[in-house]
C-alpha cells in the first residue's frame, strides 16, 4: 500500500481506538470485568473499542490486524501465526495489538460474528470470544442460526445470557462496525487479513510467522536504535485469495 494511503488509513482508524488511553503505569486500560452487557450503545462502543486492544501502550511498535471472523485465511493466520505473535511480542510488551473488523459481503455470518465479539468486548471479553469464534469457525459458519453458537460461547465465558442476546438482537455494536468498515474501505483495503505494522508497513494475507518476525524485529530494533529500517512491504502477500487473503469486494 502506498505510504500516502497508509497514512490516510491510520488517520481514519486510530480515532476508533483513542479511548484506550494509558493509565499511570503505562498499561492499556481494561474494561471492568462483569457479566452483564450494558444497554447503552455508547458505553458498548467505548468498552468494545477498548477491549479489542491488547498489550502495553508503551510498546515501541503497534500492530493492527484488519480481519473477518468468517474469513478462512484469517483463521489460518489465527491457527498458525497469531499465537506465536501473541506469545513472542504481545505478552512480552514488545508490541501493542489492535483488531479492526472488515466483514466480507460474501460471508453471510460475518457481521453477526463481529457483533458477537464486540458484545463480549463490552464486558471485557473480546479476546476470549475472538479465540472461540475462530477456533469454532467450522461449526457456526455452517449453521442457519449462528447466534445459538454465539450464545453458547458467551455462556462458556460467563457472560449474562439475557443481556448478551439483547445486545446481538438489537445490533447494539453496529455503529462501531460501520465506522470500521467505512475507515477500511475508504482507503481501498479489499481483503483480509490485512496488517499495518509500526504505522508504516502494510502486509496482506496469512503470511507465516517468520515474515512477521522479520518485520517486527527490524522495527523494534530500529526504534531501540540498534538497526536500520525495516523494508516497506516485507512479507506482503499478493492480493489473491489463493495466496492467503480473502478478497472483500
Amino acid at each position: 500500500m502506498p505510504r500516502r494511503r497508509l497514512a490516510l488509513l491510520l488517520f481514519t482508524l486510530l480515532p476508533l481506538v483513542a479511548s484506550a488511553c494509558a493509565d499511570k503505569d503505562g498499561k492499556a486500560q481494561t474494561t471492568p470485568d462483569g457479566s452483564v452487557v450494558p444497554s447503552d450503545v455508547s458505553v458498548i462502543m467505548q468498552r468494545a473499542d477498548r477491549a479489542r486492544i491488547m498489550g502495553d501502550t508503551s510498546a515501541p511498535v503497534r500492530m493492527i490486524e484488519v480481519s473477518d471472523f468468517e474469513c478462512p485465511f484469517c483463521k489460518q493466520y489465527f491457527d498458525e501465526t497469531y499465537p506465536k505473535i501473541d506469545s513472542a511480542y504481545v505478552k512480552t510488551g514488545k508490541i501493542q495489538y489492535l483488531w479492526i473488523s472488515f466483514p466480507n459481503p460474501r460471508h453471510v455470518h460475518s457481521w453477526p460474528a463481529i457483533e458477537a465479539g464486540f458484545c463480549a468486548g463490552a464486558v471485557g471479553k473480546f479476546w476470549p470470544m475472538h479465540d472461540l469464534l475462530f477456533r469454532n469457525q467450522a461449526e457456526w459458519t455452517k449453521s442457519d442460526t449462528p447466534v445459538d453458537f454465539f450464545m453458547k460461547y458467551a455462556e462458556k465465558l460467563g457472560i449474562d445470557s439475557a443481556s448478551y442476546r439483547q445486545c446481538l438482537e438489537e445490533d447494539r455494536p453496529s455503529p462501531l462496525q460501520v465506522r470500521d468498515l467505512a475507515s477500511v474501505t475508504r482507503v481501498g483495503v479489499n481483503g483480509t487479513p490485512f496488517f499495518i505494522i509500526g504505522d508504516s508497513i502494510s502486509m496482506e494475507g496469512a503470511a507465516p510467522f517468520a515474515k512477521f518476525r522479520e518485520v517486527l524485529d527490524s522495527l523494534i530494533a530500529k526504534r531501540s536504535g540498534k538497526a536500520g529500517p525495516a523494508k516497506a512491504g516485507a512479507g506482503r502477500a499478493p492480493a489473491d485469495s489463493g495466496k492467503g487473503k480473502t478478497p472483500g469486494g
